[in-house]
């Protein structure tokens, strides 16, 4: 085991507390320093909250839909209040868990904002309390990006952060942007009850993922009711009589739009959160708002670590807590390095969308010849007894070594899928290996099989 040594996290987010963890399981002293919840933005205003009221949604438009399998639901409606009270019990328990994760591993919390004074100390903003310790890890997460339209900053315009504290539901929203967070919302809010406009300024929506997925989860979108303006440019938000705003916007033609809505919902990223640390004073390098740190996730001055959002590159929960093991365990003078080869990426829509490595475009770009296995949910047994048949699975490969460039999958339970794909690509099996395997019947697994199969040619239910 590395020696002991004292160990300050500056932010409780996943990173951190994962990161806190980790030094106390190798012996260190840990204090970690947290202005507000702990959990971080995941588990207060991202990850936790958003999929509890996707849930909400899910189970409205379930019951909705309940006499297609044989139930009789006489009244179905939506309790609001109700809702955003399951949501913030759900925040409760996760923030509960972590602080009993925090006394269980004996970790020090500190409740405020942490400076860095120099690379041996923290001194917490409010009390003016000064920590000592050998290594220090920034984890202080990322926050609400905005965009520069005439307008924004108006009474009405809601970041996502407003969202999740709404007293009651809007009757219409026009959400600026059509990333996940966007999306996720735009489904949300569209299941119970507002119409909802999307409007995004690339020519689809969740830029970067894969075209196909990307058009056919539009396509389902709009078949539940959502507006989609995909390659379309906010001008500017002016406000409306009596109390709505009037949205204009450009499209992709060039034509003009006006939309006119009870709220509008910024939803255009996040962009990492350095504020207060005070690392300029120390010369911690800096790019682009980010903090630049080496493969062992140190910043340029030596002792001082950072890892999750605030170094920006994929701002993912998961990512955070690889990052905030692999920078303790150098910290206590081990060697590691964060495996970047196989990383998910999902959006909690319905269907949901899920993600491995390269898109079908970009591994074109970086292999001359690849093969492309694709099955659909329509097909699979299990899919159709839920009746969620849209959607499917696709695989990337190399077609000179049959390695697995990357998978994308549209469809139910996506997110759960994307495990399977995951421990294959960080395995380097091929699709060949994949099918091998036996599948349980009807499950909805037997889509990536059969997809793997596909690569070749060789797909047994299509």
């Amino acid at each position: 085991m590395a020696d002991s040594k004292n160990i300050i996290v500056i932010g409780g987010g996943p990173g951190g507390y994962v990161a806190a963890i980790r030094a106390a399981q190798l012996g260190a002293q840990v204090v970690l320093v947290e202005k507000g919840a702990l959990g971080g933005t995941c588990v207060n205003w991202g990850c936790i909250p958003t999929k509890a009221l996707l849930r909400s949604a899910e189970v409205l438009s379930l019951a909705k839909k309940a006499e297609t399998f044989g139930v009789i639901i006489e009244k179905v409606s939506l309790d609001f209040a109700s809702a955003m009270k399951w949501k913030e019990s759900t925040i409760k328990r996760s923030v509960s868990g972590i602080t009993s994760l925090m006394r269980k591993n004996k970790v020090k919390v500190i409740k405020g904002t942490g400076a860095i004074i120099d690379p041996k100390t923290v001194r917490v903003i409010e009390s003016k309390e000064e920590i000592k310790g050998d290594s220090i890890i920034i984890a202080t997460g990322s926050k609400t990006a905005t965009v520069p339209i005439k307008g924004i900053d108006g009474q009405g315009v809601m970041t996502s952060d407003d969202a999740l504290v709404m007293d009651q539901l809007p009757q219409s929203v026009l959400i600026v942007g059509g990333g996940v967070v966007g999306l996720e919302f735009a489904q949300v809010l569209g299941r119970m009850g507002a119409k909802v406009t999307v409007v995004e300024m690339m020519p689809q929506v969740l830029p970067g993922e894969d075209a196909e997925v990307a058009q056919m989860l539009t396509e389902v979108l709009k078949k539940g009711g959502i507006e989609i303006y995909s390659g379309a440019t906010i001008t500017s938000i002016e406000d409306a009589k009596p109390d709505g705003k009037k949205a204009s916007f450009t499209t992709a033609d060039g034509s003009k739009e006006e939309k006119t809505v009870e709220k509008v919902l910024v939803a255009v990223g996040r962009r990492p959160n350095t504020d207060d640390l005070g690392i300029e004073k120390l010369g911690v390098a800096m790019e682009k708002g980010r903090i630049v740190v080496n493969e062992r996730m140190e910043t340029s001055v030596p002792g001082i670590y950072a890892i999750g959002d605030v170094v920006g590159g994929v701002m993912l929960a998961h990512v955070a807590m690889v990052e905030g093991k692999c920078a303790v365990e150098n910290a206590m003078g081990l060697s590691s390095k964060a495996d970047y080869l196989a990383v998910p990426r999902c959006i909690y829509t319905s269907p949901e969308v899920a993600a491995v490595g390269l898109t079908e475009a970009d591994a074109k770009k970086e292999y001359q010849d690849i093969r492309v296995g694709r099955f659909p949910f329509i097909a699979n047994g299990r899919a159709s007894t839920l009746n969620e048949a849209e959607g499917l699975v696709k695989i990337v490969t190399d077609a000179k070594y049959g390695q697995i460039l990357g998978v994308q999958i549209l469809g139910p339970e996506a997110s759960e899928l994307i495990a399977e794909v995951v421990l294959a690509m960080q395995l380097e099996a091929t699709p060949e290996e994949i099918a091998s395997c036996i599948h349980a019947h009807p499950t909805l697994s037997e889509a990536i099989m059969e997809a793997a199969l596909n690569v070749d040619g060789k797909a047994l239910n299509i």
